[in-house]
């Protein structure tokens, strides 16, 4: 009586399973990358909105906007002290010595990560970015951070006078005079004023490149400001003084020299969120025209606002 043969898989079978379940998977990445993505930049977009939130709350409370940054007195610090009470940070407040510059204990310990700047919360990052990014670029660690207040269409140092002011800004161009606005300032109407956008950070901690170093009050860095004198994420390299020389990131460009400024950047496709005036939040396109953007960044310059 003879037996059944059970046939198995030949060679060529299996290595064509094999085949078809890679073009699965190449198929399958991009759509779970894409996902991801959408979930990123939704939580990107409710990471501004608390910014917002905190930035109309300090109004409320005080009548007008934190400065950007200030070194009267010898006072150094910058926007983000003054709105930790109002992004569930009031213990930093509380345990920050003000009569001090932020570089000195226990505000900053020297290369350690227990200075009170150095904590990470997550509210400073994109997840799209490096969610827990800090600057070691000299011995005054502290966090990074991915969103800055809008500085409008001027340079540091600032080359002519603005036909309009942005909601942050130096009065008469000094360090030691911070512009702190109302909302009552915005003739434009706060629809139609940028607030904050996002920037990109530097991937390697000890790079010193200064975009994202966000507690450095220091005028003669582009830290803690973005500027519309371009649009978001130009091809155009940033201009300022300290630009890590290993940083090659194309996202990124970069270039010393004077007369700074750097543009809002985002690691999103296409563009980047930012706050507006009124506590919205919106995407605006890499592409959108640079009068337009420009007209964004000023509180009162008067300009027709279109589409964007």
């Amino acid at each position: 009586m003879s037996r059944l043969r059970r046939r198995g898989f030949t060679l060529i079978e299996l290595l064509v399973v094999i085949a078809i379940i890679a073009v699965l998977i190449a198929l399958l990445l991009p759509a779970v990358q894409q996902a991801r993505e959408a979930a990123r930049r939704t939580q990107c977009k409710n990471q501004l909105k608390q910014w917002g939130l905190a930035m109309h709350n300090y109004h409320d409370t005080s009548n007008l906007l934190p400065f950007a940054a200030t070194n009267a007195n010898g006072h150094r610090h910058t926007f983000v002290i003054g709105m930790w009470p109002f992004i569930d940070q009031a213990p930093l407040f509380n345990m920050y010595n003000a009569s001090l510059p932020f570089y000195q204990p226990p505000n900053c310990v020297q290369n350690a990560m227990t200075g009170l700047i150095a904590t990470k919360v997550p509210l400073y990052y994109c997840p799209s970015d490096r969610s827990s990014a800090v600057w070691q670029g000299d011995p005054y660690w502290r966090a990074r951070g991915a969103y800055m207040v809008n500085w409008g269409n001027v340079t540091r140092p600032q080359i002519a006078a603005p036909s309009g002011r942005a909601p942050f800004g130096y009065n008469a161009d000094n360090p030691g005079n911070p512009r702190c606005s109302r909302f009552a300032d915005f003739t434009d109407g706060t629809s139609n004023t940028l607030l904050m956008s996002e920037i990109l950070m530097s991937k390697i901690d000890t790079d010193y490149d200064v975009r994202g170093d966000f507690f450095n009050d220091d005028p003669n860095y582009i830290s803690f400001e973005f500027m519309t004198v371009t649009t978001p994420n130009s091809k155009s390299p940033d201009i300022n003084c300290c630009v890590s020389a290993t940083n090659t990131d194309p996202m990124m460009p970069a270039a010393g020299g004077g007369n700074q400024y750097a543009a809002a950047r985002s690691r999103h496709v296409g563009g980047v969120h930012v706050l507006m005036g009124d506590g919205a939040i919106r995407f605006v396109s890499s592409n959108i025209d640079l009068n337009t953007w420009r007209g964004l960044g000023t509180m009162d310059g008067s300009e027709t606002i279109g589409d964007f």
